[in-house]
């Protein structure tokens, strides 16, 4: 998800230098590892690989000043769109699709041995949160495609020799609006209306509550960045946050969503540009 859409923007939005060309080549034979072998799931990933590339060609054509995360939600949703039409024709290959995420999930548990972890319940206990990942795997895949393009935006900018390829992590921030579409999420998974709602919901939630994380951690490290000095303080909270995790997860959630309508950058004293 990296690779391909890196090499089809330098060669669409690139000038020809030879050793552009050579690293987009490069790029392209790295993603093709394995095709002696292939597996469906290899054709799945590079499919979805291509349509990232054409869907970011497009974004970016279409909005080339656009902040990243638009033009990067809009390369997903241009994708998304694709294979929707395409399970809409046929409608064995969403069914086909989800079988095969299924196949792999079940033969990755299969590796294991439960026995000593705890037997049965411990088993029991690992199958229904592989469950849950296996329902939420269209969010997972969303995220990290937005992660993907932005490493790819950054190769970018390093092929252009920009030194600042991506803005600072603290003024990160995006659409207002956005917030509605998480609100959309909640509802679908609170109204009784059926399975196919809830894991919809379930996985807009997802990406929503991934993106307003980040958002969080945004403010925070602004916030860390204007108000402590010293190195040691900073390493002193990070740690503390990777040990409280789940404290710190719904915190930073709690402050992302809050941040979009208390602007609590600009409230403190700066405001972010949006990115």
């Amino acid at each position: 998800m990296v690779g391909v859409p890196t090499a089809i923007a330098i060669l669409a939005f690139e000038p020809p230098h030879g050793a552009t060309a050579l690293l987009a080549l490069l790029l392209l034979a790295a993603a093709a590892a394995g095709f002696r072998e292939p597996t469906p799931l290899w054709y799945i990933e590079r499919g979805w690989a291509v349509l990232l590339a054409g869907g970011f060609a497009v974004s970016t054509a279409l909005a080339p000043t656009r902040p990243i995360l638009d033009r990067s939600l809009l390369t997903v949703a241009i994708a998304g769109a694709t294979v929707a039409a395409m399970g809409a024709v046929r409608p064995e290959l969403l069914v086909g699709l989800d079988w095969q995420v299924a196949d792999q999930f079940e033969r990755t548990l299969a590796r294991y041995d439960f026995g000593w972890l705890g037997g049965p319940p411990a088993e029991a206990a690992v199958r229904q949160f592989a469950a849950l990942w296996q329902a939420l795997y269209p969010a997972m895949l969303v995220l990290a495609s937005v992660s993907a393009l932005a490493v790819t935006v950054y190769l970018l900018g390093r092929v252009r020799g920009e030194e600042s390829a991506l803005p600072p992590l603290g003024r990160f921030r995006f659409s207002e609006h956005l917030v509605w579409v998480l609100a959309a999420g909640l509802v679908l998974v609170a109204l009784p209306v059926g399975a196919w709602a809830d894991r919809a919901g379930g996985n807009i939630v997802t990406v929503m509550g991934g993106l307003y994380v980040l958002r969080g951690t945004a403010v925070l490290v602004w916030l860390g960045a204007s108000v402590i000095s010293s190195g040691w303080i900073i390493a002193a909270w990070t740690l503390a946050a990777l040990v409280l995790y789940p404290v710190t997860m719904g915190a930073t959630l709690v402050v992302g969503v809050s941040d979009t309508w208390l602007d609590l950058r600009s409230r403190l004293g700066v405001a972010g540009n949006k990115e």
